[in-house]
C-alpha cells in the first residue's frame, strides 16, 4: 500500500507562516535577550515620561484609572499600529529573496509581520499590567469580550492597512520616508496621552474621524471599569477596519505578480 506524502495547501502555508514568524523574531530581536526586553522597554519609556509630564499637572490624570494604566491603554495600541505601518512598507523590499520560492508570497510576509507585531502587542500589554498590578498600580478589568472583539477588528485593521502599503511602498518608494512623518501627529490625535471627554465638544467632530482615537477609547473602556468609554464607536470601529480589510486585499490582488516580478 501506497501512502501519500503530500501535503495540504494549508500544512504548506502553516509552515510557511511559521519558518517566517522565525525569521521576524531573529530580525527584530537578534541573538541578544536585550532585543526581547526591548519589547517591553519602548512602551515603559513612553510612559515613564508621560507620567512624568503630567505628574506635575494633577495627581490622577483620569479619576479611577491610574495614570501609568491609562497611558499604557493609548501607547501600547498605537506603537501597534505604528509598527504596522513601518513594517507594510519594507515588506517587500526586506523579503525580495524569498519570492523565489513558489510557496512563498507577498501576502505570506505581511501576515507574518502583522501577527507578530499583534503578539507583541497583546504580550506588552500584558506583562506590563501584571507588573502594574505587582507595584500596587491596579484598577477593576471591565469586558474580556469587548476587548477581543475590538482588537481583533484593529487586527483586520492593521492587516488590510499593511497590504495596502506593502504595494504602495513598492511602486513609490520614497513612501517610506514620508508616510512614518505623517504618522506622528497621530500620536498627538489618537487619545494616547487623553480621553475625549477631556477634549472640548466642538473639536469632536474633527477627531472622531480617527479610527485610532476609537480604537484606544475601546480599549480603555474594556480594560478599566471605571473609564468612561462612551465617545469610542464599536460599530465605527467595525465599518472602517472591514473597509480597510477588504481594500488591503484588493490592492495586493490586482499587484501581487508585479510584487513577486519586481527587482
Amino acid at each position: 500500500m501506497e501512502f501519500s506524502t503530500r501535503r495540504s495547501v494549508w500544512k504548506i502555508q502553516r509552515d510557511v507562516i511559521y519558518a517566517l514568524l522565525v525569521r521576524e523574531m531573529k530580525t527584530r530581536f537578534g541573538k541578544w535577550r536585550l532585543g526581547y526586553a526591548w519589547m517591553l522597554l519602548e512602551p515603559s519609556l513612553h510612559i515613564i515620561v508621560l507620567v512624568a509630564v503630567f505628574s506635575f499637572l494633577k495627581d490622577e490624570f483620569y479619576p479611577g484609572v491610574p495614570t501609568p494604566l491609562f497611558m499604557l491603554g493609548g501607547i501600547a495600541p498605537f506603537l501597534f499600529f505604528s509598527h504596522c505601518v513601518q513594517k507594510g512598507l519594507a515588506a517587500i523590499s526586506s523579503n525580495r529573496g524569498l519570492f523565489n520560492y513558489r510557496q512563498l508570497r507577498p501576502f505570506d510576509a505581511v501576515l507574518s509581520r502583522v501577527f507578530l507585531e499583534f503578539v507583541i502587542y497583546l504580550a506588552t500589554l500584558v506583562v506590563l499590567m501584571v507588573v502594574f498590578a505587582w507595584l500596587g498600580v491596579s484598577t477593576p478589568f471591565n469586558n474580556f469580550i469587548l476587548l477581543t472583539t475590538i482588537n481583533t477588528l484593529f487586527f483586520f485593521f492593521c492587516l488590510g492597512l499593511s497590504l495596502a502599503l506593502c504595494v504602495l511602498g513598492e511602486r513609490f518608494p520614497e513612501l517610506a520616508k514620508v508616510i512614518p512623518m505623517l504618522i506622528r501627529p497621530l500620536y498627538f490625535m489618537s487619545g494616547v496621552f487623553f480621553s475625549l471627554e477631556q477634549i472640548p465638544k466642538e473639536y469632536h467632530v474633527y477627531l472622531v474621524w480617527n479610527p485610532l482615537l476609537h480604537v484606544i477609547e475601546l480599549n480603555r473602556e474594556a480594560l478599566f471599569s471605571n473609564f468612561n468609554g462612551y465617545f469610542g464607536s464599536l460599530a465605527y470601529l467595525g465599518f472602517v477596519s472591514v473597509s480597510m480589510l477588504f481594500f488591503g486585499l484588493l490592492c495586493y490582488r490586482a499587484n501581487w505578480r508585479d510584487l513577486v516580478k519586481s527587482r
